[in-house]
This record gives C-alpha cells, sequence and structure tokens, in this order.
C-alpha cells in the first residue's frame, strides 16, 4: 500500500534549500512507493521580492504564504499519513500555535539552516521563541539535520544526519588543472549571501596588485576597485560549467549562530567538478574539507592570502586536490549514496 506524504518546504522547486533537500529526493520516495505533495510555504515572487529588497511585496506574500499554510493544516493535512516540515511550519509563530496547529500529526522536520539562531540572539523573540526549535524537535518523530553540530545545538534524541548533496549524474565533467592561463578564483550563492564576500576585500585587493586573477561571481553582484570580476546570473542549466571555469572554489563565512547551521553546500559543487577549496571555519566545512588533501580551512585574513597564493602557484596541487575532491564527494556527498537511506527513513516512520 502506498504512502502518502505531504513536503512543507519553505520554497518551491525554484529555492536551492527547498530544490536539494525535498524536491530532488522525489523519484527515491517514488521508488519506495511513497506518493509526494509538496506544499511551498513561499513561491517566486518571495525570492525576487526578497532579492530586489521589496520589503511590503515580501511582508504580503509571507502573510499570504502563511494564511494558505494555517487553511492547509486545518483542512488538508488530516489525508496524509506523514509530515515533513522544512525546518519550521510558520516563522516567527510561538511553539505552542504550531503544536496546536500539529496536533494528531505524524511529522518530521528537516534543518539546513538554523532557523532558531535569532530566537536566541534576539532579544524581542528569545522571550516567545528561545526553546521552540528544541521543543518541535521533541515531538517530532526524526528531525533530519545538513551537518552534526546539529546534534550539540538542538536539545532531542531523534537527530538524523542528512548532508546537502548533488546528483553525479549532473557532474560528470571534471576541471583539467593547467598552468598555462589566469586563475579564477569561483564563488557561487545568491544576493543574500554575497555579503560574506565583503570580508575577503583586503584579501583580494592585495593578491591583485601581484598578480594577474579573476574573481567569477554566480548569482551575485559584487564590485572591488583593483580586482576583475566577472558577474554570472544563476541558472540551473548553466551552473555547473561556469564552476568549472574556475580553478579554486572560495567559501567565506561569518562566525555567528546563523552560519554555525549552515550546510557547506556551494563547497561540495566546488568539489564535485574537481576544484581544490578554500573556506572559513563552520561546522560544516571543516566536516567537508579534509585540510590540506581537498583544500584548506583559513581561520583568518594572512591564512586567506597564503592559501590562495599558494593553490593559484601549484597546478599539480591543486589537480591532486581536485582529484580528492571529486573522490570524497562521491564517498559521502551524492544522491547516489543518501537517496535511498532517506527515502527508507520516511518509509519507515510513516
Amino acid at each position: 500500500m502506498k504512502k502518502q506524504i505531504a513536503i512543507l518546504s519553505k520554497y518551491n522547486s525554484n529555492g536551492a534549500s527547498s530544490r536539494y533537500r525535498s524536491y530532488n529526493y522525489e523519484k527515491y520516495f517514488k521508488s519506495r512507493k511513497i506518493d509526494i505533495t509538496y506544499f511551498p510555504l513561499l513561491g517566486d515572487n518571495y525570492i525576487e521580492n526578497l532579492y530586489q529588497k521589496n520589503r511590503f511585496k515580501t511582508f504580503v506574500h509571507q502573510l499570504e504564504g502563511i494564511i494558505k499554510r494555517i487553511f492547509q493544516l486545518l483542512f488538508y493535512m488530516h489525508k496524509f499519513d506523514f509530515l515533513i516540515i522544512e525546518k519550521e511550519l510558520i516563522p516567527n509563530c510561538p511553539y505552542f500555535l504550531e503544536k496546536l496547529l500539529l496536533r494528531g500529526k505524524n511529522f518530521a522536520l528537516d534543518f539546513d539552516d538554523y532557523a532558531g539562531s535569532s530566537y536566541k540572539t534576539n532579544p524581542l523573540k528569545r522571550i516567545l521563541l528561545k526553546n521552540k526549535i528544541d521543543n518541535l524537535a521533541r515531538v517530532a518523530k526524526f528531525v533530519t539535520v545538513g551537518n552534526h553540530w546539529y546534534f550539540t545545538e538542538i536539545k532531542s534524541n531523534n537527530l538524523v544526519y542528512l548532508p546537502t548533496v548533488i546528483d553525479l549524474d549532473q557532474y560528470k565533467s571534471i576541471k583539467k588543472h593547467s598552468n598555462n592561463h589566469v586563475m579564477t578564483l569561483v564563488w557561487i550563492g545568491s544576493p543574500t549571501t554575497i555579503k560574506y564576500l565583503e570580508n575577503l576585500k583586503p584579501v583580494l585587493q592585495k593578491l591583485a596588485k601581484s598578480r594577474e586573477f579573476k574573481l567569477k561571481i554566480i548569482g551575485g553582484k559584487f564590485r572591488l576597485t583593483g580586482v576583475d570580476v566577472e558577474e554570472i546570473i544563476w541558472s540551473s542549466e548553466s551552473e555547473i560549467n561556469e564552476i568549472l571555469t574556475g580553478d579554486i572554489g572560495i567559501m567565506p563565512l561569518n562566525d555567528t549562530l546563523w552560519e554555525k547551521g549552515k550546510c557547506g553546500f556551494k563547497l561540495i559543487q566546488y568539489m564535485a567538478c574537481g576544484l581544490p577549496v578554500v573556506a572559513s571555519p563552520s561546522p560544516a566545512n571543516e566536516e567537508i574539507i579534509v585540510n590540506n588533501k581537498t583544500g584548506y580551512i583559513a581561520s583568518d585574513l594572512s591564512q586567506w592570502e597564503y592559501y590562495l597564493n599558494k593553490l593559484m602557484n601549484e597546478h599539480e596541487l591543486r589537480a591532486d586536490f581536485g582529484f580528492s575532491s571529486r573522490e570524497r564527494v562521491e564517498n559521502l556527498y551524492s544522491y547516489q549514496i543518501w537517496g535511498e537511506k532517506f527515502a527508507e527513513l520516511v518509509y519507515e516512520n510513516c
């Protein structure tokens, strides 16, 4: 008998986090005789308005999504055997209200960003929301999390590790490293995460004074005096080929509670393409990167400068790291590894 599962994602399939952590698993669910229906909280217009910084339209879209979700929970979700909720039902909604909406329903949670970070750092939210995520996690059947840091942060005994992964069938080409061209550093992300590159401005400008290189930005806008910057509009059709034109993948981050919950997905994309990587220390980054084998963890600006220089100077090192990077992704970070495991976990609990 087929199981009927509802996935209450945050976005539709155009939202990267929802696409990689739910929509891309659909074929594995089907192979396990699980029928999936998706109920995104927010649609395309929300993401567009967010990137355009249109606060009024963003608020209206959020409000519409919340009203629609409440209606679905009250009058429609009883048809399903199990619910998978991306992060939380409704952002900034107190636990007791979500518990009421979920009464009598079997559900799981999924985290690739830590929705509870602002609930612990914002003085106003802390009053009503500080323990919301812990409370939800305790009553969920299981909670899938994108890095092992969550096991120490979320106070629950039913956490399951599920990294954000790629489809190896889409990453068939691997970078061929050589030393006869201008080096390209590549960064992929969105207009909301481009802020992390601000941290590297002094390093990039210093490097540009002593050597020629290009900084390729996929999915954002970034201006930096003295540095050759190429901005590429992100698309699912071109992102892999654009990464392959790079030589070194970079992932700078801030050091806050929010960043600790990130899952290092852009590192996995770089590494799947056979690129060596340099990244800031964060729980996921330190799990994904094998230091001095697939890339480097750079703890300060002097390390960023040293490691980028080293990789740009040594094409054989880039090739060795790139080979190890691809091998690590094949072994640990693909749907080919995790697809059936996740589908089986859901089937056993619904």
